[in-house]
């Protein structure tokens, strides 16, 4: 079987893109793009024989790609997605997939207009086996039922909010960071919330050169009544970690920094159950990425991130940002 040619756009996050390609064995890395020339550099090191441009569209261009994999800054998600899409590549993007809704109207007519290219993104706590045990739990019946979850998107590395993205014209801590619990919580459910609230402040930000907020709470309703409260939380005093807590009829989990446990029972001296499934597992991430090369390879496989799960979360994202600007609580309306 010919290997499918990867092009990666972006060796920031790109790099690990880059390594989860090349461990799939039908998979070849042709080509990566990046503006610095020491990280092109180092690429070439380790594969003496890849392409390297700081011009992305020789790699949207280049015939012998079959998947582009969009990992550059945020702001220039939406039109290469777009060029890759009428090149007939395969899209695996880094999230968001883009800034505005405007700009996924136009991703969404570019894929009816080729439908059978495959798009996904990078939503990587899919993968973990903690997450994956509370999902099957919920779907088990194990919670009783969901009333309610808390999720926590804790940044961890503020520096980060002071470079490209304090550049540009736009930057969401939504897009940038709650998106992952946003997802994990849609995913963890199997459904979609119905409507939005959301607030933020830039107060860790303020005499920085970022001018856009850091920090942004969301209530999402679900059709049932279920709540989730989710942050993207980019300047706190805390390790990168994804906290998450799920209260059910029956159970309660709950996921922090320092322990991770479940209580069956409201009883004071009921001792807790360790939750032993591990955290964070990183390695596993490169799942998302090989359950995309394979429901290319056999259609009938469907990627760990299906387009439409993509699509669903990044409506529930502009719903949140509106809820946040205008202060009011806004329907989400989902883009097929």
């Amino acid at each position: 079987m010919k290997k499918l040619g990867v092009g990666v756009i972006g060796l920031g996050v790109g790099i690990r893109h880059v390594r989860s390609f090349e461990s799939h064995p039908n998979c070849e890395i042709v080509s990566v793009c990046d503006f610095l020339d020491d990280k092109l550099a180092k690429e070439k090191e380790h594969n003496p024989f890849l392409k390297s441009t700081k011009d992305a569209n020789q790699i949207l261009e280049d015939p012998d790609i079959d998947i582009i994999s969009v990992a550059s800054f945020d702001n220039y998600h939406s039109s290469q997605i777009i060029q890759a899409i009428n090149a007939r590549k395969h899209v695996m993007a880094e999230k968001p997939l883009c800034m505005n809704i405007d700009e996924m109207v136009q991703i969404q007519a570019a894929h009816m207009q080729n439908i059978d290219i495959k798009i996904s993104a990078n939503h990587v706590l899919r993968t973990n086996p903690r997450f994956k045990r509370f999902k099957t739990d919920i779907a088990n019946g194990k919670f009783g039922d969901i009333f309610y979850l808390e999720g926590d998107y804790y940044w961890g590395r503020k520096h980060k909010l002071f470079g490209w993205r304090a550049e540009m014209d736009f930057y969401s801590i939504i897009l940038g960071a709650a998106i992952h619990m946003i997802d994990l919580v849609m995913w963890l459910m199997n459904a979609k919330p119905i409507s939005v609230q959301a607030m933020g402040n830039d107060i860790a930000n303020i005499n920085t050169s970022l001018k856009y907020n850091s920090f942004a709470v969301i209530l999402l309703q679900f059709e049932n009544g279920t709540i989730a409260k989710l942050t993207g939380n980019g300047g706190s005093v805390h390790p990168h970690f994804h906290g998450l807590k799920i209260f059910g009829t029956e159970r309660t989990a709950i996921h922090t920094l320092t322990e991770a446990y479940n209580l069956n029972t409201s009883d004071i001296n009921s001792e807790p159950v360790p939750i032993t499934e591990p955290y964070p597992e990183k390695k596993l991430r490169e799942k998302v990425i090989h359950s995309f090369v394979d429901s290319i390879l056999d259609p009938s496989i469907s990627p760990l991130v299906p387009h439409q799960d993509v699509y669903d979360v990044m409506s529930v994202c502009f719903a949140a940002e509106k809820a946040m600007n205008s202060g009011k609580s806004i329907s989400i309306e989902y883009m097929n």
